[in-house]
């Protein structure tokens, strides 16, 4: 099954998109896809689930789903269900730092680590709903002024997610990440903890215990369950297991295959087949 990469000319042209999702519209794709731009999902009304990178979240009313770009993602919405979705690339948003790192966390983690879904109170729904409903608002206005405040509104409901994550960003935490950031430019050609260490100008004894502070794991778990995700993805897409194993930078398909078994489980047909 092929999982098409959507692209859109207006936030390529830096510009905020929001769409309404009521009933059956445009948006509602039966089959998995991904972007290269971000998507922000809010939801008055719950009903469904969304499957974001092969985890199932349920859609429920005053949750915030964030979809990054590159992660494959499908709406299985009730009829009567109801929301918004707004479509940016991450400078167009023109965001503080403080919201890009957030934002750029969604990237550089998969659905697994790094939880898409926010769900809020009943006590904080009214004020997120007349929220949404301004950047509804704000949107179709079109002037210079409602662009500005169009912004500010998304930052502000980045924010409000941002809250949620209520642990305050240690050290060990902001390293972690620096990692992050590394493995997702460079996973499908660095495979190796060692040289990770050496482009964060650390050793590899800790940079193994910076990844055990913040997640349990070692780091070359982290780097192969990186590896894993993208290969999944791939899969699912029209390009044959000998083109992943390729496109990840494995010199043989067969090594590639054996790779994906003993981290799964199961062969990487067997995945294409169960997807």
């Amino acid at each position: 099954m092929m999982i098409p990469t959507h692209d859109s000319e207006k936030t390529q042209r830096k510009e905020i998109i929001v769409e309404r999702l009521k009933k059956l519209n445009a948006y509602d794709f039966t089959r998995p896809h991904r972007h290269n731009y971000f998507e922000l999902f809010f939801f008055l009304k719950g009903g469904g689930y969304h499957k974001i990178d092969f985890i199932d979240f349920p859609i429920k009313a005053g949750s915030v789903h964030i979809v990054a770009p590159g992660q494959v993602h499908q709406m299985k919405r009730e009829l009567d269900s109801e929301g918004f979705v707004v479509l940016f690339e991450l400078n167009a948003l023109e965001a503080p730092l403080a919201i890009q790192d957030f934002l750029f966390e969604h990237i550089c983690m998969d659905a697994s680590e790094k939880k898409p879904s926010y769900s809020f109170s009943e006590n904080e729904t009214p004020t997120l709903n007349s929220k949404i409903k301004s950047i509804w608002e704000l949107f179709n206005n079109k002037d210079d002024l409602s662009k500005l405040s169009l912004r500010n509104e998304i930052q502000s409901l980045c924010i409000a997610c941002m809250r949620m994550v209520k642990e305050p960003v240690t050290r060990k935490q902001s390293e972690y990440m620096h990692f992050r950031k590394l493995l997702h430019s460079n996973f499908s050609t660095i495979k190796k903890v060692k040289e990770y260490a050496a482009k964060l100008g650390i050793t590899e004894k800790t940079l193994n215990e910076i990844v055990k502070k913040s997640t349990g794991q070692s780091a070359s778990s982290i780097i192969y369950k990186q590896l894993i995700m993208e290969a999944k993805r791939l899969l699912n897409t029209n390009i044959s297991i000998k083109e992943t194993a390729y496109s990840l930078n494995f010199d043989d398909p067969a090594h590639f295959s054996k790779f994906f078994k003993t981290q799964t489980g199961i062969s990487p047909s067997e995945f294409q087949n169960y997807t």
